[in-house]
């Protein structure tokens, strides 16, 4: 159920019944969605949401923005403070140790407040632990939700929708350009937004846009060409965008968010391209929480990102969330986004 102090800001003008997952408001930002009987029978550990761990012990403050929900909560995890709203990003190890958000944010004073992300400024923030606190160190330009991965020849390509930045180092400089696309006369699935990559083992590149259509480059920079003919997405009812992918030594993983139903899936694949989805949520709001069982419930999670070890595990989840509903986020408020740390 949603409760009551969150019904008030959703506004029914029709209402509609899916297959997976019941209500649906045509001004809604939540639809509370069914969930599979079969899913009642899986132990703990079945679903990728198992995985979460407590938050690390910070900095525990409630003199700082956000709403009851999300106060007290720890100010040194991730990315945060007074002058911007911070929103999706993810993280790379440095040659000397250090950790490296690229990360995406705006003025709070933007008067259109959460409204201003299509003017999203690109920063380099960097830490010397991976939960954070993270620090400005560079502003790479103009873009929203940045994804980096590393070419085979050791530059780095830092992707943003509808144009990318190419650099030799992780301190740049970087050069703006834009992907090519070839579809071989195939339908682009829902458009090349929010496009997540994988390194493949023959050193050429995946990567899944924002319908779950499945693409692969030669080289990261080279064509990427279309390969699928249908979404990699569950068969179910959902409004998917946030699409994150990788690789470990064993097979290739994905989560994909339904940002409606505020609930997100797990699926896998040994090859990339045929892809199973696993049963449970891979995520829902309530996975920050503290050694102590403190929650820091923020009203969404979007914009997933994992961070992998040497031998390619995912140790690390980073979310954009928000303490309220995205409209609800004005200029210079008491509401506002940050990026966020989650052990696995």
């Amino acid at each position: 159920m949603i409760p009551t102090c969150r019904l008030i800001n959703i506004q029914c003008s029709f209402l509609l019944i899916f297959f997976f997952g019941g209500v649906f408001s045509s001004t809604a930002q939540i639809t509370e969605r069914t969930r599979p009987e079969s899913w009642k029978q899986l132990v703990k550990g079945a679903a990728f949401k198992d995985r979460f761990l407590p938050m690390p012990k910070g900095k525990l403050s409630s003199v700082t923005w956000g709403g009851a929900n999300v106060l007290p909560r720890y100010i040194d995890n991730g990315i945060e403070d007074q002058e911007r709203s911070y929103w999706g990003g993810n993280i790379v190890k440095g040659a000397d140790g250090s950790y490296h958000l690229f990360v995406c944010g705006w003025p709070e004073s933007s008067p259109k407040g959460h409204g201003q992300w299509p003017r999203s400024i690109v920063y380099h923030t960097v830490s010397n632990n991976r939960f954070g606190p993270y620090s400005i160190k560079d502003t790479i330009g103009a873009g929203h939700n940045p994804e980096i991965f590393q070419l085979q020849d050791g530059r780095y390509v830092l992707y943003c929708i509808d144009k990318n930045y190419v650099s030799n180092s992780l301190d740049g400089p970087w050069l703006e350009g834009k992907f090519e696309f070839d579809s071989r006369d195939r339908p682009i699935i829902e458009g090349l937004s929010n496009l997540t990559f994988a390194k493949r083992a023959d050193g050429s590149y995946l990567m899944i846009c924002r319908g779950g259509g499945v693409w692969i480059s030669q080289t990261g920079l080279s064509i990427y060409r279309q390969v699928s003919n249908k979404r990699t997405y569950p068969d179910v009812a959902g409004e998917f965008e946030d699409p994150v992918v990788w690789r470990d030594s064993v097979q290739y993983h994905m989560i994909v968010n339904d940002w409606l139903g505020r609930i997100a899936f797990y699926l896998r694949s040994k090859d990339g391209v045929n892809w199973v989805t696993d049963p449970g949520e891979a995520y829902v709001p309530g996975i920050a929480f503290h050694e102590d069982g403190r929650l820091e419930d923020w009203f969404k999670f979007e914009r997933i990102k994992i961070l992998q070890d040497a031998q390619g595990r995912a140790i690390q989840a980073n979310f954009a969330v928000i303490d309220t509903l995205k409209k609800e986020d004005k200029a210079n408020d008491r509401h506002s986004s940050k990026n966020i740390s989650v052990p696995l």
